[in-house]
């Protein structure tokens, strides 16, 4: 697997600058801060953050844009924590300088920073800019969905065991007896979300940190305490729309909602999600918006999966895209386990790496081939 940095080869052509980078440091300009400066200038373009004005009253304060780097760089670089942070700002002159930092900030003031970032959802909003420049008004062929494990250092919000839904109990066939209650049929949470604001279905989801499970491929059961970030990608691993629940929802609660955000970024024509989302449901929404629902079949239902036509079967390979996609992030952005505490402190964490794939993404599959067109 390539690296970031073996794909974004030849950065200083990618900045579109004439100049030798290394004029400007003062110690030696690795080929990853090269990178990280290419990823920053895509990035930058969309950011919601902007310079500070100073009043004149008071203390100078921090200005954002360093903060935001900082932060971008964390993903980037693989700094685990807060600490290790600012030890790298002190140890890398060139990091800080890229960061845009005067003097180093106390571990306090990055937090209340970061902390004001998550509140006001920076990366959703840069993530959002970044996909409507890049992709509106291009027609998409296939969106994949799938989410991935995040292991995190928190409290969890229910035991192990809870998370082992029990069997309804059976019921006597037939009419019922004299004075025995109707059973009431229960509204599937699928069929609410079809008919709900994506925003009212996601609130309605466990958000915090929770135990949860899963069945691998080979049907062992792995269980992990923290989060799931449900991701959706095109064909070329671009990430378009990111959310993050606790690790006890699942993927099929989602589908709905994911398929409602991201049809006001793009225009798609297909919908590919593994067996996990099989349900009829999901199904009737996305075929009712003019799309077609590639879903794997779930051989636990009684009717057995679904078979695919060689059409279906060619077109469902593309969905390795988005495993890809979680394994780039995983490898190379956010690491095995989050550090913070909360749900919002941990999406600002996880979405600080997803903005990075969309700009590692952008750049190889539309910024690099265009240059390369245009000097040809």
């Amino acid at each position: 697997m390539k690296s970031i940095t073996e794909i974004l080869g030849g950065a200083q052509l990618l900045l579109g600058v004439s100049f030798d980078l290394q004029d400007s440091f003062e110690e030696y300009l690795s080929e990853a801060q090269r990178a990280f400066l290419v990823i920053l200038r895509l990035i930058e373009e969309d950011s919601p953050v902007r310079t500070r004005l100073y009043g004149g009253r008071g203390r100078i304060p921090y200005d954002d844009q360093p903060f935001f780097r900082a932060a971008i760089g964390k993903s980037f670089l693989q700094i685990p924590t807060t600490d290790k942070l600012i030890d790298r700002l002190y140890a890398d002159a060139n990091f800080k300088r890229i960061c845009g930092f005067p003097r180093v900030p106390s571990a306090a003031t990055f937090s209340r920073r970061f902390a004001t970032f998550a509140e006001i959802a920076v990366m959703d909003q840069t993530l959002n800019a970044m996909v409507r420049r890049h992709l509106e008004g291009r027609l998409i062929g296939h969106i994949l969905r799938d989410s991935t494990a995040i292991e995190a250092r928190d409290k969890p919000q229910n035991k192990k065991r809870d998370i082992w839904v029990p069997p309804e109990p059976l019921r006597r066939r037939g009419r019922p007896r004299k004075g025995e209650p109707k059973a009431t049929k229960k509204v599937k949470r699928l069929a609410k979300q079809a008919r709900q604001k994506a925003s009212v279905s996601l609130s309605q989801l466990d958000m915090e940190c929770t135990w949860g499970c899963k069945k691998n491929s080979q049907g062992n059961v792995s269980f992990w305490k923290g989060y799931k970030l449900h991701l959706d990608v095109t064909d070329m691993g671009i990430p378009v729309t990111a959310v993050v629940t606790g690790a006890n929802v699942h993927d099929s609660q989602l589908a709905i909602p994911m398929e409602k955000l991201t049809e006001r970024k793009i225009h798609h024509l297909y919908s590919l999600m593994d067996s996990a989302y099989d349900a009829q449901d999901i199904r009737n929404y996305i075929e009712g918006k003019g799309r077609v629902a590639i879903i794997d079949g779930n051989k636990r239902r009684s009717e057995g999966a679904r078979s695919f036509d060689s059409a279906q079967k060619e077109r469902f390979k593309i969905r390795s895209t988005v495993e890809r996609a979680n394994s780039h992030l995983k490898d190379w952005l956010i690491g095995g386990k989050v550090y913070v505490r909360g749900i919002r402190k941990v999406s600002f964490h996880l979405m600080s790496g997803v903005v990075c794939l969309a700009a590692v993404k952008i750049l190889q599959y539309l910024v690099v081939p265009h240059r390369d067109a245009d000097a040809a």
